[in-house]
């Protein structure tokens, strides 16, 4: 069988196995998938008041009409607010948020004005940002030493055209494309890429204004034959400092181009060490900063390799080095809790589980052989589903260990800290510990939000630590009540409860969004398809929210919605009136 790795038991019938965890401060957590909701509202509500709203945007494709806006799809695609180092000269004054139609903006704090500072469609021939999903601006980061140097990072998607894709700098001159030069595409299986991600490295000559005047360096080029689940995030360790040997390198999240669910050659790619599909990696953009470590194969980066930190699978032949933890198939956003030294990293689920996962160097995340705390078996069409799913259902292995060519032993999956279940949502988005002053009973809590309901759930960090990556002991997800007060409601002058996805439904409407007849919002999902209802009844309408959470300087919650190109903050705890009935 090579390195396919499916471990098959005997038939049995349908059986429901719930572990209570005695002693333990884990929730109590099904082994089997649920027949209904099983996350609620415990009473936690939150004020969310409108922050800044983004400029209207739209996909951009190679070839496509450029400043043409779709007024039936996502209006300004916000997916990340990043503040610069604290040391940087004007940190303390804006934002840098992205918008992944083709933008990264300055957000200004004070005005909630945004200024271009680098059009990615101007630069790149071969940019494509759809009109959902994850291509375009991916995600952003800042070097930790970016007061002195100036160096961020970047994601960005491409469709492979005629050209080769070299950047332009006719519309920003003061862009130096001097040294710049394309890197090979890593493409790990044998079909070509219909789609490319490309790690960038920007070195802005003066981080004192609002306007780019540097250089850029291409690190990375890979290749996605269905590029969905595709290049992810990007982030430093902020516990490194200099002089540790973990200091400036760099993390990225992989995702596996949906191959983990798909029957073929390439369905064990998240567990195969030879990949970097579905998997986070750790490498070193200043080759010059560690000498003895390993050189990439494109010659751009370094691979951590030697002194006490060394990557995990750097001495396994043919294994990729930059791999740093594996076994996931859509790590969509990645974050550090700096007082737990925690470093959380949220995996999209096929059809059954959505997770949150403690990422720990060299640990396998059990996919595609596990999702939740389940087995997953991969279908023909996208409809692979979990052990209990099965007809009949097929009992969980009674040998939990997963063989990983390459390692001697067989290797124990970790677990999720926390899970839920497609009765709640189809579509885990970003998440932070809340470390702030507006919100003090919230301060420990994992806050994050299922993308396409809009929901925004809280799980106890304390919890989520406790459950040691062990199977069925998660910790328990709370949902956070809504308090919001609209611009365009007269008739309440106050506050009122409102679900996420109608208050980005009725602004997405008001900035002339004109929806399909079939839904209220751009884009799909399960979970809100008609006749689809939220835990208390009450039918979606069809389409997607598109929330991310971020997290800004002040250690404040900020949500960011894709379809109605609002960004909002948390500002207080507050005790909530009844509903508002629309």
């Amino acid at each position: 069988m090579g390195n396919k790795i499916r471990i098959l038991g005997g038939w049995t019938k349908r059986c429901v196995l719930l572990l209570l965890l005695s002693g333990s401060s884990a929730g109590v957590v099904g082994a089997q998938y649920p027949e209904h909701p099983q996350i609620a509202k415990d009473g936690t509500a939150v004020l969310l008041e409108d922050y800044a709203s983004l400029p209207l945007s739209s996909g951009t494709l190679p070839g496509a009409k450029k400043g043409v806006i779709d007024f039936k799809a996502q209006l300004g695609r916000a997916t990340a607010l990043r503040s610069e180092p604290a040391n940087a000269p004007l940190a303390a004054s804006r934002f840098f948020v992205d918008d992944q139609s083709g933008t990264l903006y300055i957000l200004d704090k004070k005005s909630k004005e945004f200024t271009p500072y680098l059009h990615f469609d101007q630069i790149f021939p071969n940019f494509a940002s759809g009109s959902g999903g994850p291509s375009g601006i991916i995600s952003f980061a800042f070097d930790p030493n970016y007061a002195k140097n100036g160096k961020f990072y970047t994601v960005h998607s491409e469709r492979p055209g005629k050209g080769p894709g070299t950047p332009v700098n006719a519309e920003i001159p003061a862009l130096d494309l001097s040294g710049y030069a394309l890197t090979p595409s890593v493409n790990r299986l044998a079909a070509p890429a219909r789609l490319e991600c490309v790690l960038i490295e920007w070195t802005d000559m003066n981080i004192g204004n609002a306007t780019f005047e540097g250089t850029a360096r291409e690190l990375l080029r890979v290749g996605f034959y269905r590029g969905g689940h595709i290049m992810g995030d990007l982030i430093f360790n902020p516990l490194a400092r200099p002089g540790d040997q973990d200091y400036e390198n760099l993390y990225i999240s992989e995702g596996d181009d949906f191959t983990g669910e798909t029957p073929g050659p390439g369905q064990t790619s998240p567990q195969q060490l030879n990949s970097l599909m579905g998997k986070i990696l750790r490498i070193t953009p200043d080759i010059t900063l560690h000498p003895k470590d390993m050189l990439s194969e494109n010659g751009r980066y370094r691979i951590p390799s030697t002194g006490p930190d060394p990557n995990p699978f750097v001495s396994v032949p043919g294994a990729r080095g930059e791999i740093y933890a594996y076994g996931l198939r859509h790590p969509h956003r990645m974050t550090w809790d700096i007082p737990s030294r925690t470093f959380l990293v949220n995996d999209i689920g096929v059809n059954s589980w959505e997770e949150i996962n403690i990422v720990t160097k060299g640990g396998n995340y059990g996919y595609a052989e596990r999702e939740g705390n389940e087995q997953l078996f991969p279908l023909p069409y996208d409809a692979a589903k979990t052990g209990s799913l099965m007809d009949p259902p097929v009992p969980f292995p009674a040998t939990d260990r997963l063989t990983v060519e390459g390692l001697p032993e067989p290797v124990t999956p970790i677990y999720a800290a926390a899970v839920y279940s497609h009765r709640d949502g189809d579509a885990i988005g970003s998440g932070f510990v809340y470390r702030g002053k507006l919100m003090p009973q919230l301060r420990g809590k994992y806050i994050f939000n299922d993308m396409t309901t809009g929901r925004i759930f809280y799980a106890d960090l304390a919890e989520m630590i406790a459950t040691h990556g062990e199977r069925n002991r998660q910790a328990a997800i709370h949902e956070l009540q809504i308090m919001y007060k609209s611009p365009y409601d007269t008739a309440h002058p106050q506050a009122v409860k409102r679900r996420m996805f109608d208050i980005v439904a009725e602004t997405w409407s008001h900035k002339g969004g004109i929806p399909l007849q079939d839904r209220v919002l751009p884009g799909t999902g399960h979970d809100t398809t008609p006749p689809a209802a939220d835990p208390e009844g009450v039918e979606y309408g069809g389409g997607r929210a598109d929330p991310r959470i971020a997290v800004g300087d002040d250690d404040e919650i900020y949500v960011l919605t894709k379809s109605d190109g609002m960004i909002r903050k948390m500002t207080v705890l507050v005790t909530p009136p009844p509903a508002v009935k629309k």
